[in-house]
């Protein structure tokens, strides 16, 4: 009889875990209130875990998530049952009431570790708004593909931001703004959604991402990675684009500089005018000592008002190894892709893309190895 007692109550707690414990995006501030629930996404209501009428859910009275863009943000949680951990996304788009057939543009990919980096308890994830995104009113979302769940799930929060710092950032000094179309960001990956798209997940895996784009952490102690099943893995009606990379150490969207042309920028207010506000993503390159002016129509939008565009240094140009900054990081350009940068034995950051990442601080309790290697690892 008391083996049926203790059965009973294991029975009833294991329950309360699967109903309490699933994890809900903190900060930032998500859309759905009280109402948001913690468990797995079906079709019906992705994205975003959407409850009921779509202009009630996506009111954003009392959401406060404003990002300057560069600056450090904090992506949180709550609950406890983080289910081994897994691969997470974050992602942006400038529909402010998302769809299924809503397009997003992923500005961070991690792989393995999330949304706990040792598979025990929730962690805190820095980020930050990409350059390429201009300042306005985006939806961003977190998407989670849970490692230790015993069936393929797929969870995703979404809330309302406000990127500052955008534009004006880049008018300042001598630059130039070129105008970056959104296909230089991937597509959000979406699996486990049978009305969405075909694309499974292996359970007790960590998913790699058919294309996670140039900025990805793979920050889990103890990951095993696996590929996805299918192909189309992105939401209704979307595409598969923008750049692809893998391990922190991709170079999406980069591709080969654009042919030079002898026109020399015009010296005039236009050259430091934002883009059309259409175009959503710009990005700004310093000129060179002798400038280079691109003549890609197709890769840069520009008007007949508009400066000439000036293209990247080209490759011949040695890459810095970067300046250190206050906190012992390092700052600037990077050349070995996928370095690791380990300072004091407790916090890290990551050569990605050709240039530093922010410092990201280690487990509790779990040292990384100092200085610059590949394994990061004590």
């Amino acid at each position: 009889m008391y083996t049926n007692i203790y059965n009973a109550a294991a029975a009833v707690a294991a329950l309360a875990t699967v109903a309490n414990g699933h994890m809900i995006m903190k900060t930032p501030k998500p859309f759905g209130g009280a109402s948001l629930n913690n468990s797995p996404l079906t079709s019906s209501d992705f994205p975003c875990k959407l409850q009921g009428d779509p202009a009630t859910f996506y009111s954003t009275e009392g959401l406060d998530n404003t990002m300057a863009v560069g600056e450090t943000q904090s992506l949180s949680f709550t609950g406890s049952a983080v289910h081994g951990g897994g691969s997470c996304q974050l992602a942006i788009t400038k529909d402010l009431a998302p769809s299924a057939s809503t397009s997003w543009q992923v500005i961070l990919s991690i792989e393995g570790g999330c949304p706990s980096k040792s598979g025990q308890g929730p962690d805190t994830y820095d980020f930050t708004i990409p350059d390429s995104v201009a300042a306005g009113q985006y939806v961003f979302a977190w998407t989670w593909i849970s490692k230790l769940a015993g069936q393929p799930e797929y969870y995703m929060n979404c809330a309302p931001i406000t990127v500052t710092g955008g534009k004006s950032k880049r008018s300042e000094g001598n630059e130039t703004l070129v105008v970056a179309t959104r296909d230089e960001l991937p597509e959000l990956f979406v699996a486990n959604l049978a009305d969405i798209n075909s694309c499974k997940t292996t359970p007790s895996t960590d998913p790699e991402f058919p294309n996670p784009g140039s900025n990805v952490i793979k920050p889990g102690l103890s990951s095993s990675f696996a590929k996805v099943e299918g192909t189309g893995c992105v939401p209704k009606g979307a595409t598969e684009k923008g750049g692809s990379g893998s391990g922190g150490s991709g170079d999406a969207g980069s591709g080969s500089p654009p042919a030079a042309s002898s026109a020399a920028p015009a010296p005039s207010s236009a050259a430091a005018a934002p883009p059309a506000a259409s175009s959503g993503f710009v990005t700004s390159v310093k000129p060179t000592s002798a400038p280079v002016a691109s003549t890609s129509a197709a890769a840069v939008a520009t008007s007949s008002s508009a400066a000439a565009v000036v293209a990247p240094p080209t490759a011949s140009t040695p890459p810095s190894t970067g300046s250190s900054g206050p906190s012992g990081g390092l700052t600037g350009l990077c050349s070995s892709e996928g370095m690791f940068n380990c300072v004091g034995g407790t916090s890290y950051q990551q050569c990605a893309s050709g240039g530093w990442s922010t410092m990201m601080e280690m487990p509790s309790g779990v040292k990384c190895a100092e200085g610059q290697t590949m394994t990061l690892w004590a």
